[in-house]
């Protein structure tokens, strides 16, 4: 298969540098890392991490959405996750997402495709 390079295999993803990101969504900077990227569905594959404080706005992105907590505690529209917890969002629904007040937490996040994020107050994407 074009694009697949084989497995991904990560024996901590706690140990996994993360570097720094801004998007439109969150009122600050936050931390991530790719994973891993399909060449031939663009699915994109993130480890994530949200400091306590940070707050989210709603937005939607066109790929489908999932989320696993690893460490910490996350609000997904309005319920409290923890370590273990899931959520999935099909495309273009609108969804908040943000640590649990006081808390970081850090996560899986996966997209069936290419990334991009759009307000939902927004019709233009990133």
């Amino acid at each position: 298969m074009e694009g697949v390079t084989g497995p991904v295999i990560h024996p901590d993803l706690n140990a996994i540098p993360l570097g720094t990101t801004e998007q439109p969504a969150y009122d600050r900077p936050f931390e991530l890392q790719l994973l891993h990227h399909d060449q031939r569905t663009g699915a994109e594959h993130y480890i994530v991490r949200y400091r306590p404080g940070t707050r989210a706005r709603p937005h939607c992105h066109t790929a489908a959405h999932t989320i696993v907590v690893l460490d910490g505690h996350m609000m997904v529209d309005g319920q409290l996750l923890g370590p273990g917890g899931y959520a999935h969002h099909p495309g273009d629904t609108t969804m908040v997402h943000e640590p649990a007040a006081g808390e970081s937490c850090t996560f899986v996040l996966i997209f069936d495709a290419p990334f991009d994020l759009r307000l939902s107050d927004d019709s233009n994407s990133r």
